[in-house]
């Protein structure tokens, strides 16, 4: 490989109260003893990540590393698609299914070897483009229709970073308690199917430790997407007990359809989230991104 380049974004807020600046200047001392000089830049506000990470593959950076929790992975990759730089996850957030699947260390020496180290793997990821806006947003765990992106919305910042990932499991019980179902439309495959809720899996695990789609993997060229029809508290409250398990119903269940696709389309009128962010609303087409993202990997 030719000379590298790195530059590390960090989110300041990132984690329930440990400041970033000890663990920082340690990957950056560990990564220079390695020869990689790494420039670190902070992240003031939303969409900062993304903003800097294409500033730094414009510049030539040939390694950024992302340290936060998913949602400053989820930003610094769309300004990654299509540049050229490799990505390092070095998890420090909440929640970190990413870092966990590439068994990425969170110790600042640890990460910073892997980073010297330089291994990588091409990952795909799916693109998740509105119909109303035209905006496109990537993403590398998973899109969600319907409950999750409310749940998503009613996270309390504040709750989050005290409590962790723990936050989105009292969000979503207390959703359910209230929760009216609106259906849409899943087009997938030459088919029409009657949904409320939907995950567009490109990974088999979501945040929590939830398999809502067990059979997905970072590296296919398909989706693996759940389909979900019931109106019934009680049905989604079992459905949610098999995915903490590790895994989903097999196909057939009532009111649960697995279908694997490269691209479908949702139609109606609910919100979508990806890794975690909400992104709008529906009508959304949804579709693998084949050339992926090179990420470094242990």
């Amino acid at each position: 490989m030719n000379e590298r380049k790195a530059v590390l974004i960090y989110n300041p807020k990132a984690g329930r109260g440990v400041s970033p600046a000890l663990p920082v200047e340690a990957f950056r001392a560990a990564a220079r003893a390695g020869g990689v000089e790494v420039e670190a830049r902070a992240t003031a506000g939303p969409h900062d990540a993304a903003r800097i990470a294409a500033e730094a593959a414009r510049g030539g950076a040939t390694d950024v590393i992302a340290r936060g929790g998913d949602g400053t992975v989820h930003e610094a990759i769309q300004g990654l698609v299509g540049a050229g730089a490799r990505l390092l996850v070095w998890p420090a957030g909440t929640a970190n299914v990413l870092a966990r699947q590439l068994e990425l260390p969170r110790e600042p020496e640890k990460a910073a070897r892997v980073l010297v180290e330089g291994h990588s793997r091409r990952i795909t990821l799916g693109a998740a483009t509105s119909e109303r806006t035209g905006e496109r947003r990537y993403f590398f765990m998973m899109a969600g229709v319907g409950l999750d992106a409310s749940v998503v919305e009613s996270v309390r910042p504040r709750l989050k970073r005290r409590v962790g990932e723990a936050a989105f499991w009292y969000a979503g019980l207390a959703h359910l308690a209230h929760w009216v179902p609106k259906e849409f439309t899943v087009e997938v495959n030459g088919e029409r199917l009657t949904a409320t809720y939907a995950a567009v899996g490109k990974a088999p695990w979501y945040g929590g430790g939830l398999a809502i789609t067990p059979r997905a993997r970072l590296d296919d060229e398909e989706f693996e997407v759940c389909v979900i029809d019931t109106r019934s508290r009680l049905r989604y409250l079992r459905l949610l007990g098999h995915a903490m398990r590790g895994g989903a119903p097999e196909e057939g269940a009532a009111g649960l359809t697995f279908r694997r696709a490269a691209r479908l389309r949702c139609v109606g009128d609910v919100g979508v989230q990806a890794d975690g962010e909400l992104i709008g609303g529906l009508p959304m087409t949804f579709e693998v991104v084949k050339e992926g993202l090179e990420v470094i990997v242990p």
